[in-house]
């Protein structure tokens, strides 16, 4: 075994480098790896990987890879990453693009080894949800505890380690922006081998964990924000790569962009992002982080166009900036807000912009003006406003000294006396302030003094650094009250904090990473949130549930929580969609005739209005839901299908001992005054002790007394029973 780990590579690979460097041509620095090689392969002991363990799991394979059996006779790039990190996701695109060269049959497989950073990055669901949502497509490896890492004696996330067809090292690759080298190192391997006849063309089973899903009206939204009115929300569905404008009952107004990445500029059905995050929404502006085209984008909601106002389309490196917007390169830009500059005239002159790719916030003007401790500038500049570039924790009064470590979230209280940018520092877990009047960068809660130490994480309610957090994505702030709300994304919870008394406390979910909407904030739950935003009255809070495919509304005066239904465009006065529905309605099962019926009281509801039912089922004592039946839940409205437009009608039951959340909105107008719904259940359980399963059903039927005024809202059913 390479009892010397990587270290065994270093001397030839470093005397390797230096030749590269002074090479001219492509072919000299392909017979300089072609000599390399056969030294290295002349060696007499191999510098070999250790087996795998068993019992490690797997993702994107029919099963465990053995890298001793079945990766036999391939050249291996083992990935080192976690996927909190900015650097990890930057090297995925050059993976993509090698193994869209070179497949299986060629003799080329990469394997993602995942060893965590943080402990939430250690469960392999959060493992499953990362690959989908960074469409990862080669085997996957849990290496839980580090095993291998510590093994090869690996020092940094990402770590490359390219091994030839026996399972012995040849390269490794330390860092982001080896793509040149990368490629270089593996085709010469691939035709060294393949020359020495050591390479196979079998196929190793890869079974992607994307196919099994099944669709979801939104996949992975990373950001959430509403207009200056209230009656407008924006959604980042990252996911699906595109923006979603709604009100705020979840009807949608526009789908701009999706549902597959690009990059294009245009009308919205032609436009295209790239797993796009932070939005910012003024009047009909909208503008974009679009995450992975490395871009800021502008959507005019007027004009029904998309454009490009900062970035070139691929990463930058430049960590000044000072060009035109879109001459000047960015990098994974992850939030952007709306500010003023200190001598500009007009309002929202200032678009922040938290650039997780460079650990800095940047600004790019929308009017000429004046930043703090700066010089004036034109219009369509982009530069850095604050943060060295370094990734630290470090605080500091004049801004370009400060570190930040991957910011994720930004939220402004313009009014006195913070005056100052909130900052969701993820890598370091830490919240932190920029004074917008001189720049000074300050910590507020999380973390350690320790500017270097990015490890400083936990879930624990306290001030200041006794307060402890977990790679947070989000912040806004709360006007009204003068409290900051943290999406405390790897923790699973929303934070509220006092920044006067530098107070931080748990205001939503368990620390569970599952979706339940319980009675209270803290009993419901939450997977991995990553933005939030507050209506400017403080009544509501919408939180972009991003593992949960959802957005979370939590009324702050009710202290209610709800998901918000993803509706289609209004379909209520398309009379063409009455035999559909119909023919939609005919094909839901029956119920039997043992099945009750259950009247739930009269319930005064307004045309618009969101009623959420919530379903909470319990099954006799030893007895289990058949999990292979068609347990469903479906609506229906017998002499009122007028209602039904444009609503989904029905849905699966997976888990019983969860309650099953059933949107239902009524149209924004209606056609009688009195109507009844019949929410149905139909369940097949079976009891433990024996073989037997049973059919059970079970009807629901609510009377509506409809009001002639729309005042929209929301209103909660619990629709309980025991089998």
């Amino acid at each position: 075994m390479a009892a010397e780990g990587l270290a065994g590579l270093l001397p030839a690979q470093t005397q390797l480098e230096y030749a590269l460097l002074d090479a001219d041509t492509s072919q000299e620095k392909e017979n300089l790896v072609y000599q390399y090689l056969k030294k290295m392969d002349s060696r007499e002991r191999d510098l070999t990987v250790p087996e795998l363990g068993g019992d490690l799991q797997w993702l994107n394979t029919e099963g465990p890879i053995s890298l001793h059996k079945d990766l036999c006779g391939k050249v291996v790039v083992l990935d080192f990453f976690t996927y909190c990190c900015i650097n990890c996701l930057h090297l995925l695109p050059d993976l993509h693009a090698l193994e869209h060269q070179f497949s299986d049959k060629d003799g080329l497989i990469i394997v993602g080894v995942h060893s965590a950073k943080f402990p939430n990055e250690k469960v392999l669901d959060n493992i499953k949800s990362a690959i989908l949502r960074y469409n990862i497509v080669h085997p996957v490896v849990n290496d839980a505890d580090a095993t291998l890492w510590h093994e090869l004696e690996v020092s940094c996330w990402p770590t490359l380690v390219i091994l030839g067809p026996r399972g012995n090292m040849l390269f490794s690759l330390v860092g982001e922006g080896h793509r040149e080298k990368l490629f270089l190192f593996t085709s010469i391997a691939l035709k060294f081998y393949k020359e020495k006849g050591q390479i196979k063309d079998n196929k190793i089973g890869i079974k992607l964990y994307r196919d099994s899903l099944p669709p979801s009206p939104l996949l992975f939204p990373g950001k959430v924000t509403v207009d200056h009115s209230g009656d407008r929300l924006v959604i980042a569905d990252t996911g699906h790569h595109r923006i979603l404008v709604a009100r705020k009952n979840g009807q949608i107004l526009h789908t701009i962009g999706g549902p597959n990445s690009g990059r294009r500029d245009g009308r919205f059905s032609e436009a295209a992002f790239n797993s796009p995050q932070g939005i910012a929404i003024k009047n009909d502006v909208i503008y974009v982080a679009d995450t992975e085209n490395h871009l800021i984008r502008k959507i005019d909601l007027a004009l029904e166009m998309v454009t490009t106002v900062a970035g070139i389309g691929i990463q930058g490196v430049d960590k000044e900036g000072g060009a035109k917007g879109e001459e000047q390169p960015i990098s994974s830009p992850w939030d952007v807000v709306f500010g003023n500059s200190i001598s500009g005239t007009q309002e929202d002159d200032v678009l922040w912009i938290a650039m997780a790719g460079t650990h800095q916030i940047w600004a790019l003007m929308l009017e000429d003006g004046k930043l703090p401790k700066g010089s004036d500038l034109k219009k369509g500049v982009c530069l850095r406003f604050a943060g060295s570039g370094n990734e630290e924790n470090r605080n500091n009064a004049y801004p370009h000294k400060a570190g930040f470590a991957q910011p994720s979230g930004l939220s402004l209280a313009s009014e006195e006396p913070w005056n100052c940018l909130f900052v969701a520092d993820s890598e370091s877990s830490t919240v932190r302030t920029i004074s917008l009047k001189d720049g000074a960068v300050k910590h507020l809660v999380g973390g350690e003094r320790d500017p270097l130490n990015l490890f400083a994480f936990g879930d624990v309610d306290g001030a200041g650094i006794n307060a402890k957090l977990q790679h947070p994505l989000g912040v806004t702030w709360d006007k009204k009250r003068k409290l900051l709300y943290v999406a405390d994304s790897y923790n699973h919870k929303i934070k509220v904090v006092d920044p006067k008394m530098k107070n931080c406390a748990t205001l939503a979910g368990t620390g569970e990473a599952s979706n339940v909407i319980g009675s209270s904030f803290t009993q419901s739950t939450f997977n991995e949130p990553g933005g939030l935003c507050v209506e400017e009255n403080g009544r509501l809070m919408y939180v972009a549930d991003t593992n949960n495919h959802q957005i979370k509304v939590l009324n702050l005066e009710t202290k209610i929580l709800s998901m918000l239904p993803i509706l289609n465009p209004e379909a209520g006065d398309v009379p063409d969609n009455l035999p559909m529905q119909r023919e939609k309605m005919t094909s839901l099962p029956k119920l039997p005739k043992s099945a009750p019926n259950v009247q739930l009281p009269s319930l005064t509801v307004a045309p618009g209005q969101t009623i959420h039912f919530l379903l909470k089922l319990t099954l006799p004592p030893d007895s289990k839901l058949n999990e292979e039946a068609p347990n469903s839940w479906f609506i229906t409205a017998e002499d009122n299908t007028w209602l039904l437009q444009g609503q989904r009608l029905s849905g699966e039951i997976k888990d019983v001992s969860c309650q099953t959340f059933i949107p239902f909105q009524l149209p924004g107008s209606c056609l009688s005054a009195e109507a009844i719904l019949a929410i149905k259940v139909c369940l097949y359980y079976c009891s433990k002790g024996s073989s037997a399963c049973m059919m059970k059903g079970i009807s629901f039927n609510q009377p509506l007394q409809i009001a002639s005024t729309n005042q929209g809202g929301l209103t909660q059913v619990e629709l309980i029973h025991t089998f």
